[in-house]
């Protein structure tokens, strides 16, 4: 049996914020954008394809998203210093600038909704 992941969904307050910033700010295109609800079906994935992010209505009525924990969603880049530059000119803000590690190369970046993702060098 072979498996894959082909979605990752993220909870945000503001739907149109984080196509924004998943977009604009990390190069992302938007694959998927239809009504759900009271609320939008938003997919977004990286040129060329790969995993996709669901960006997710999160409902007012859920405890509060743990914050300052990241999310152990990791990205990887061929080049991550070269990226994180990118990314911090695009306006991405990094709360862990790249670093070497004795696994290998990390960083972590934020969205405008405060959620931690991981950046990593294959």
């Amino acid at each position: 049996m072979a498996l894959s992941i082909s979605q990752v969904t993220i909870y945000v307050e503001d739907q149109q914020r984080a196509v924004d910033f998943w977009t604009a700010k990390v190069g992302f295109e938007v694959t998927s954008d239809q009504p759900y609800g009271e609320s939008r079906w938003i997919e977004v994935a990286p040129p060329g394809g790969g995993v996709h992010l669901v960006i997710h209505q999160a409902d007012p009525k859920w405890p509060a998203l743990v914050k300052d924990m990241p999310n152990y969603v990791l990205f990887q880049a061929d080049d991550i210093v070269k990226t994180h530059e990118e990314l911090v000119g695009r306006g991405v803000e990094f709360t862990q600038a790249p670093s070497h590690e004795p696994w290998g190369w990390t960083a972590v970046f934020k969205d405008d909704d405060g959620n931690l993702f991981h950046l990593g060098q294959r």
